[in-house]
């Protein structure tokens, strides 16, 4: 049996040692989809900053042309526009950026003034020059260039020098004014890709080796805890031991020394319990501490019991058997809460009927005990409503309102907190409104909220993607309305979907 008397020593020994073993590998896979997850956003971060680096380049060179132009416009203007004109687009001929850059050059009525690599084609009427995909390019050059005194970005399809293959490009253009020369610079989005591939490469590679780290720091807390538990519980065991021995040889003083052993004990429930009254958890696991909380203490509660009777010598199978009861339907309570947090999480994969009221439950359970612990009362007034969309979603919306006014209730120090909900349908909509009573928000602050990254908490404390995400979901996912407004008390929020019989 388990939790027979020749198994204890084991469990005293093991059970801390899989605990932690349990809780570093759910902490060090935390720690590795957050590593993926900024790999991800970096690599969008990455790719959007090397564009635009890559854009700066093409303005960058045809701005030094020109530039270069009007210098030697002024320097050498004795010796005749024609001629100069013939110096400046020889040298410009040669401009080299980059892996297949170059600069070429039209004038507004469509003749091609200059180009490295369609000699043939200089000086010719070019208004009819197509891309590989059919697009009068020239036109377009010039109609960017006219539009944009700074110049213009234009995409479209052309082959490499001295290559067969087909390219998309990115090309900028800008006009001279003086002489109405189209000036443009292209770079080829294959080159821009093959250098983005490399630098999300090395960006991988350091993202590779954090994770390294972190499994590594993870293996090796696992070891040093193993030890320090084993060594622990051995003394424990020891101690144990110690004291059935005490037992053993004095059963005249069995009874003082079990009453003072028991008044030991519960000074140090006490202890424990006031330790864990002011323990701050940590923001993601806040909620889990609470619901676990008590489970907990009735876990050792068990223990404890089950130490006084093996000390009292009732330590017999039945009582075993009552306690391993006991002990299963707690940790069924303690594993059904990481399962309501595991699926209230997950995102849903498709829409789907659901029940306002049963999500708003949902919510509510998971908040249950922060909510109670923070003196809120909850006044609910309802009726039976259905929705269409995605109920998980819905909930963790519902749960992001409740917390912030938590929240506001508790930096206010209201006096009589107080959340109101209120659940009704009108026509082919049901409505949700969440209130409060912490005296509104700030009008100078109520239209922004809705705002990505903006926040009235701390940066510790708040990432301003709350309230922003709960209106995504709610108008974007579902089709739906969010709002706030101040009423007398507080703040409100209104929730619309639609309604479904």
């Amino acid at each position: 049996m388990l939790f027979s008397e020749k198994n204890i020593p084991k469990l005293i020994i093991l059970t801390p040692i899989f605990t932690i073993i349990i809780l570093s590998t759910f902490v060090t896979s935390f720690l590795i989809d957050s590593q993926n997850s900024y790999f991800k956003s970096q690599s969008k971060i990455l790719e959007t900053r090397y564009i635009l680096k890559q854009k700066a380049l093409l303005v960058s060179q045809v701005n030094r042309v020109i530039a270069y132009i009007d210098y030697h416009r002024v320097k050498l203007a004795d010796i005749g526009e024609v001629k100069l004109k013939k110096i400046l687009t020889d040298y410009i001929d040669t401009i080299r950026y980059g892996d297949n850059g170059y600069i070429w050059i039209h004038n507004t009525d469509y003749y091609l003034i200059s180009h490295p690599f369609r000699k043939k084609s200089v000086g010719k009427y070019d208004i009819n020059l197509k891309d590989e995909s059919g697009k009068f390019i020239t036109k377009a050059f010039i109609n960017i260039a006219a539009k944009n005194p700074d110049g213009g970005f234009l995409e479209y399809y052309w082959r490499k020098p001295n290559e067969k293959k087909i390219s998309k490009k990115l090309g900028f253009v800008k006009l001279y004014a003086p002489w109405k020369w189209v000036i443009g610079s292209g770079l080829y989005m294959d080159d821009i890709s093959k250098s983005i591939k490399e630098e999300k490469a090395l960006l991988q590679e350091r993202i590779n080796k954090q994770i390294q780290t972190i499994i590594l720091i993870a293996l090796l807390f696992m070891f040093l805890v193993g030890i320090l538990s084993f060594f622990i519980s051995k003394n424990i065991i020891n101690a144990l031991n110690s004291y059935r021995k005490k037992v053993d040889e004095n059963e005249a003083t069995l009874k003082t020394k079990i009453e003072k052993a028991i008044e030991e004990s519960q000074k140090k429930d006490r202890a424990l319990f006031y330790q864990s009254r002011l323990a701050q958890m940590g923001e993601m696991l806040s909620m889990i501490a609470h619901q676990w909380k008590q489970p907990l203490s009735e876990i050792s509660g068990i223990f404890m019991e089950m130490e006084t009777a093996y000390k009292f010598k009732k330590l017999d199978s039945d009582y075993i058997l009552e306690c391993a009861k006991d002990g299963d339907r707690i940790t069924d309570f303690m594993s059904r809460t990481i399962k309501d947090f595991k699926n209230f999480f997950k995102p849903d994969k498709k829409k789907e009927r659901f029940c306002i009221n049963v999500a708003i439950d949902e919510a509510m359970t998971l908040m249950g005990a922060t909510i109670i612990n923070s003196g809120i009362n909850i006044q609910r007034k309802e009726q039976r409503a259905n929705s269409f969309g995605y109920p998980n979603e819905f909930a963790q919306v519902i749960l992001n309102i409740f917390l912030n006014a938590r929240d506001i209730l508790t930096q206010r120090k209201i006096k009589n907190p107080t959340i109101y909900l209120e659940i009704y349908t009108k026509g082919t909509k049901s409505y949700l409104r969440i209130s409060d009573n912490a005296g509104g928000i700030d009008h100078k602050i109520i239209s922004k909220i809705f705002e990505p990254y903006f926040s009235t908490k701390d940066k510790v404390d708040g990432t301003g993607l709350g309230l922003y995400m709960s209106k995504m979901i709610i108008e974007k996912s579902m089709g739906g309305k969010l709002w706030v407004e101040n009423i007398k008390l507080g703040a409100r929020f209104t929730i619309e979907v639609q309604n479904v019989k």
